[in-house]
């Protein structure tokens, strides 16, 4: 059976590229967003009494890990990058449906221009991705006591200290005016290795220079033993 979905709404978050988004929602509680609804769907009735709810579903598209060829067996990054487990008994973006779910905070409904706006954090949605549905949030059903995690039981620990040099310390005070998230995301992003786990576990001495996107800046970031370091912050404009 084929079917066809219409996008409600899009999600403009600060996460400019795939490349260092948290593997799961609320790993990085400060990460903002906003949801911004469609013209058809834009309507102040729809999301009356949402607002009375602290956190709410999204379901969503993988936009850019659509494919054809879906893999049956997929390594996730949990295991190192080194075993292969079922595509149904992981996360990955790369699915027969690229179909996302994940749990955010809501933190306030804005009407503009006569229109609904929801703003969001805790996400690791892509800047523009498609939102197909929202749901409320309901801990009495949503939170299962029982529940086992498999391989992923734990939520990841840091590995890394992160330290600014001079310029980027300059560049990120003057950045935390219009994003006040925006040090903690940095940090956040950057304990857990952002990078393949395959590559980060063969590289165990690596003086390359990475990048990643997010808000309005490119962080420039290096590894040094146990340490990243944050070199810039680059403007995006």
């Amino acid at each position: 059976m084929d079917f066809t979905f219409k996008a409600i709404a899009t999600i403009h978050s600060c996460y400019k590229e795939k490349f260092g988004i948290p593997r799961q929602a609320g790993l990085i509680r400060e990460a903002p967003a906003t949801l911004v609804f469609e013209p058809e769907f834009a309507r102040v009735d729809a999301v009356k009494e949402l607002e009375r709810f602290s956190h709410i579903w999204l379901v969503f598209v993988f936009h850019q890990a659509m494919t054809e060829n879906w893999p049956v067996m997929v390594r996730p990054p949990r295991l190192g990058g080194n075993r292969k487990v079922g595509v149904f008994a992981s996360r990955s973006p790369f699915r027969p449906n690229a179909i996302g779910l994940s749990a955010v905070a809501l933190e306030r409904i804005e009407i503009k221009n006569n229109a609904p706006v929801l703003h969001i954090r805790g996400g690791d949605l892509l800047d523009c991705t498609p939102v197909l549905d929202i749901k409320p949030y309901l801990p009495y059903s949503d939170i299962i006591e029982t529940a086992t995690g498999g391989y992923a039981a734990d939520a990841p620990r840091p590995l890394f200290s992160v330290i600014f040099s001079d310029a980027a310390e300059k560049t990120v005070v003057q950045k935390e005016r219009a994003y006040p998230e925006i040090r903690t995301v940095i940090i956040r992003m950057l304990e857990n290795d952002p990078r393949p786990a395959y590559y980060s576990q063969t590289q165990t001495e690596d003086s390359s220079v990475f990048g990643i996107k997010i808000f309005d800046v490119d962080v420039k970031w290096s590894v040094e033993g146990k340490t990243i370091r944050v070199h810039s912050l680059d403007s995006l404009g």
